[in-house]
């Protein structure tokens, strides 16, 4: 509780506003300090206790000791009665009397402490309920925050954009002409290409003698002739 304590000081002496503007701006850190100094102070609190039980155990077997040692000169007042031993009887009944006052003082005692430990565990565990549930809403409150954050950031990144949205269509525009351009020339290349090579070949075979179409006045007469003769 100190950060809070200190910083609720500065509200004193007319200074709510400004203080009350200092724990708003810093709510997170201040929720954050607020839940370690809790989880310190209960962790204290539970070594404290854990002291405490000890102590009330070992006073519950302190008074089953006693009740057995009792009991033990109990059966040997009785057996000293027994035997007419009277005097004897007598300053065994005066040691039981010591004995069950011890037991009693310290029963009475194991009793008020077994219940002040209960309501202190009892106590400790609502706090680290509450201390949960602050938890819980420190996250809630850090999540809100980020996507504030982010929310603020998206839309100054969406308006800082929006006025240059048309100049980057034309440009990616013009890259796509600019690409369909190198298309098409590869395009021609390929198929002017093909053309070459064609001219090329034909001309190797007509060397050759290859393919060569007859044609003119003497092929027709070769083939008259031919017909004529058969």
């Amino acid at each position: 509780m100190s950060v809070l304590k200190n910083i609720m000081s500065a509200l004193r002496g007319g200074a709510n506003e400004v203080g009350e503007s200092i724990v708003d701006a810093n709510a997170v850190r201040i929720l954050e300090q607020e839940i370690r100094d809790a989880e310190i102070a209960i962790s204290k609190a539970k070594g404290s206790l854990t002291k405490m039980k000890a102590t009330e155990i070992q006073l519950k077997r302190d008074v089953s000791s006693l009740n057995i040692d009792i009991s033990d000169y109990e059966q040997k007042t009785m057996q000293a009665l027994s035997s007419g031993k009277e005097v004897l009887a007598t300053e065994v009944a005066q040691k039981i009397a010591e004995l069950e006052v011890d037991r009693d003082e310290k029963h009475s005692e194991q009793q008020a402490l077994s219940a002040e430990i209960q309501k202190i565990n009892t106590l400790i565990r609502s706090r680290e309920k509450r201390i949960q549930k602050n938890k819980r809403e420190l996250d809630k409150v850090k999540t809100i925050k980020e996507l504030q954050r982010a929310t603020e950031s998206i839309s100054t990144n969406v308006a800082a954009t929006g006025s240059s949205d048309h100049r980057v269509s034309q440009a990616l525009e013009r890259v796509k002409k600019k690409q369909q351009n190198w298309q098409d020339q590869m395009e021609a290349g390929e198929w002017m290409d093909s053309e070459n090579a064609g001219d090329s070949l034909d001309a190797k075979l007509a060397a050759e003698g290859i393919g060569e179409k007859s044609g003119g006045a003497s092929a027709v007469l070769e083939r008259l002739k031919a017909a004529q003769g058969a």
